[in-house]
C-alpha cells in the first residue's frame, strides 16, 4: 500500500501565479494553439489560451484501453506548434499517451503541467516540481486527494463527492465550548466540569461516530478527552495539539496542517476567527463554520495590505 502523502494545495490564486511565470516566455514561442487534457487540464489551459489569445482544443483519455481521442469537435490543423496542458504529470500513462498521439499527427508539442514530482513518468517542459512527500491538490478535482478515491485508481463507481473526507473540531461542535477565562481562573475544576458535559443537542448532520476529530486541546489531555469521546459513542481518530510544535495561539495552524497531512477535504470549525485562518492556510479544503445550529462555508483569500485609518 502506498504511503499517504500530504496535500499540496493549488487554489486558483496559486494556479494563476504559476501560469503568470510562463506567459511572457510562451508569447515569444508563438504557439499555434493550446491543447488541454480533459478534465484536469481544462482550467489551466483556458487560462493559458486566454492569456496568449490562442485557440483552445482538448483531448479525451480512456484509462481502460489507453485510447486518446479529441474531446473538442474542432481540432488543430497539422502540423501545428502546440502547448499541451495538464494539471499534474503523474505516474500513469495519460500524459505520455496524449503526447504520442499529438506527435503522431505531426504536431510539434511542448508540455506544461502545474505540478510534477520525482516519480512523474514525464518531466514537463514547464511546470513546478512539488516537494517530496506531497501530492498536488486541485479545486476542480477536490476529492481526488483522499485515500478512498486513491483506492479506486481514478475509476469512481459512485458520485465523486461521496469520496470526500470530513473532520471536525471538538469543543463547540460536539460539546459546549467553555469560556477561556474559566481555565485561567481554575484549571482543574474547569476540566472536571468539562468532563461532565453532555454532547450538544444540535450536531452537524453527518455520521459522527467514526469521524476524525482535530482539536486544539493539548496532547497532555488525551486520556480524559478520549474517555469522554468513548463514553458518548465517538470512536474516530483523535488529533491533538503537540505543544512542542504549536502554542495555543497557533491552534489554527495546527488544525490546517493536520487537515493537509491527513488529506481531509472538509473541516467543521466552531470558532469563526479560527475558521478564517484555517481556510487561509489550507486553501483548497472546504472549511465550514459551525455556529451551533447552522453550517456556513468560509473562504479567506489574502489581499494587499490595507493601511490603517
Amino acid at each position: 500500500m502506498n504511503p499517504v502523502l500530504s496535500a499540496y494545495p493549488y487554489d486558483y490564486s496559486r494556479v494563476e501565479a504559476v501560469m503568470a511565470e510562463y506567459i511572457p516566455q510562451w508569447r515569444h514561442l508563438r504557439f499555434d494553439a493550446v491543447v488541454a487534457i480533459a478534465r484536469g487540464g481544462l482550467a489551466p489551459a483556458l487560462m493559458a489560451s486566454t492569456a496568449l489569445s490562442l485557440p483552445l482544443y482538448a483531448l479525451s483519455y480512456s484509462r481502460a484501453d489507453r485510447r486518446v481521442s479529441w474531446f473538442t469537435a474542432q481540432t488543430p490543423s497539422a502540423p501545428s506548434s502546440l502547448l499541451l496542458v495538464e494539471d499534474v504529470a503523474g505516474r500513469g500513462t495519460t500524459l505520455a499517451d496524449s503526447l504520442d498521439f499529438l506527435r503522431t499527427l505531426g504536431h510539434k508539442v511542448k508540455v506544461f503541467t502545474l505540478a510534477y514530482d520525482a516519480d512523474s513518468r514525464i518531466q514537463p517542459d514547464y511546470g513546478i516540481q512539488i516537494p517530496a512527500g506531497f501530492r498536488a491538490w486541485f479545486p476542480w478535482e477536490h476529492t481526488s486527494i483522499t485515500p478512498a478515491f486513491d483506492a479506486i485508481r481514478n475509476q469512481p463507481d459512485r458520485p465523486e463527492y461521496e469520496y470526500a473526507s470530513w473532520a471536525i473540531d471538538l469543543d463547540g461542535v460536539l460539546l459546549m465550548d467553555l469560556p477561556e477565562h474559566l481555565y485561567a481562573q481554575a484549571l482543574h475544576e474547569t476540566l472536571a466540569q468539562r468532563d461532565l458535559l453532555l454532547p450538544n443537542k444540535v450536531l452537524p448532520g453527518l455520521d459522527l461516530t467514526r469521524i476524525t476529530i482535530i482539536t486544539g486541546r493539548p496532547e497532555q489531555d488525551r486520556d480524559r478527552t478520549q474517555a469522554w469521546l468513548t463514553r458518548h459513542g465517538f470512536h474516530g481518530p483523535l488529533i491533538m495539539r503537540d505543544e512542542n510544535r504549536h502554542t495555543a495561539a497557533q491552534t489554527a495552524t495546527h488544525k490546517a496542517q493536520a487537515i493537509l497531512a491527513r488529506c481531509h477535504t472538509h473541516f467543521i470549525e466552531s470558532d469563526a476567527a479560527q475558521a478564517l485562518d484555517i481556510a487561509r492556510q489550507a486553501k483548497v479544503a472546504r472549511v465550514v463554520w459551525w455556529n451551533g445550529r447552522q453550517a456556513l462555508a468560509v473562504y479567506a483569500n489574502e489581499i494587499e495590505h490595507l493601511p490603517l485609518a
